[in-house]
């Protein structure tokens, strides 16, 4: 089976993780796969599988990728738009004549770059992740007479609150032949959102706990507080964004630092930098809370961790969480819009407190670290989001989607 994988970038995050493990575990099953990038943004070069066939549409490299992935971006197949001249009429009426759906020029050649991949390389199956490839790929196959399957996978809970995204995506995604939301909750707010059929719609977890997050786990961490045998830290992973809700967080830790010896990392890169270190400085937390950027390795801060607390106010399935439970981690979660009570079995495996609520927050942390949960049961849990489970998962469905149906060599 030749399987497209469609993402802007594999600049490291959950979604593109996936990608590469899903794409490891095919290709270990006997299957052929690309992956095709809108940006060549390379951040894990070592994870990427060797037989990939990568295409890019655009080749603007940032500082990192140049660094760590010169050969392969020598590899990279660089994407084209057709030379036919572009027929904007061809473009209206594949968007339904719905000005509100009109794409920015940039959409429109990933489009063109995106039809042409398919023409060429005639994939069985495109999977596309993310808002922007799944717009991109969808839109390609409208512009085509006849084009494989598409079947996006949706990392994050549906909540299109502006018209024209709902109307887009309500337009477009009757062009997909199937969906895969990565959680129950994703699934079911897409058919709730845009009125998908559910039986449209497959869950399938992340390929969260592999052999290599296993390794990695066991290095040691870089942070000195997690070395220096001085108060319990507490961990928190992701990119420094709204949706994190990490001033929640610290507001929290702060409630918590008051009444017992403590420290917070909050690991993670992102634009709300600048005012989460304000916050931190304004409630005399300096010395307390820590904010080191991103890092390579996060699974070694949470193996050396006391506590791990997601905060968010919605996730798609929460990796750092399921990562924080197979490190043997007790773990502290929001119980937000849609995973980590799947992942926690409604408070089974980890407390779980309502968004947004410091208080609920703070007394949580302050349970976790006062009695750790067993760590074997915590792995145990985590094993259920295992590279193999995933990779079963899609094959199997891949198979029942395509005619003839199609199996690994295995």
């Amino acid at each position: 089976m030749h399987i497209a994988f469609v993402i802007s970038t594999l600049r490291g995050g959950g979604a593109e993780r996936s990608v590469l493990e899903l794409a490891a575990g095919l290709i270990h099953r006997g299957h052929r796969v690309d992956i095709v990038l809108f940006r060549n943004r390379i951040h894990y070069p070592a994870e990427v599988p060797e037989s990939t066939r990568l295409y890019a549409v655009e080749d603007r490299p940032d500082k990192l990728t140049e660094e760590t992935a010169t050969d392969m971006l020598a590899s990279l197949v660089a994407l084209r738009g057709p030379a036919r001249r572009f027929d904007w009429v061809q473009m209206a009426r594949a968007l339904n004549w719905d000005l509100l759906c009109l794409p920015d020029r940039r959409m429109v050649r990933q489009v063109r770059a995106m039809a042409s991949y398919m023409e060429s390389e005639k994939p069985d199956c495109v999977l596309p992740s993310l808002p922007r490839a799944k717009v991109a790929t969808l839109l390609a196959g409208h512009l085509l007479e006849a084009h494989p399957p598409i079947i996006p996978i949706l990392h994050s809970f549906v909540r299109y609150r502006r018209l024209r995204y709902k109307r887009r995506y309500r337009h477009l995604f009757a062009e997909a032949t199937h969906f895969v939301g990565v959680s129950h909750g994703v699934s079911d707010s897409l058919a709730d959102t845009i009125g998908v059929p559910r039986d449209k719609v497959t869950t399938i977890y992340n390929p969260v706990v592999t052999p290599r997050l296993h390794a990695k786990m066991a290095q040691q961490p870089t942070h000195p507080w997690l070395l220096d045998g001085g108060p319990p830290v507490i961990v928190s992973a992701g990119r420094l964004v709204k949706e994190k809700d990490y001033p929640t967080l610290i507001r929290a830790f702060g409630r918590l630092a008051s009444r017992r010896r403590c420290r917070l990392i909050i690991v993670g890169e992102g634009k709300l930098r600048g005012h989460l270190q304000g916050l931190v400085r304004k409630l005399g937390l300096s010395n307390q809370v820590s904010i080191p950027g991103w890092v390579e390795n996060p699974l070694t801060f949470m193996a050396h961790a006391s506590c791990f607390v997601l905060s968010s106010r919605h996730e798609g399935l929460g990796l750092a969480l399921i990562e924080a439970l197979a490190c043997g981690c007790s773990c502290v979660s929001t119980d937000c819009p849609a995973g980590p009570a799947e992942i926690l079995e409604n408070g089974r495996f980890g407390l779980l407190v309502p968004v947004g609520d410091e208080a609920a927050l703070a007394d949580a942390m302050d349970r976790a670290l006062h009695k750790p949960r067993d760590k074997q049961m915590s792995m145990d849990r985590a094993a259920h989001f295992s590279d193999v489970a995933s990779v079963t998962a899609y094959e199997k469905l891949l198979g029942t989607l395509l005619d003839p149906p199609v199996t690994s060599t295995e």
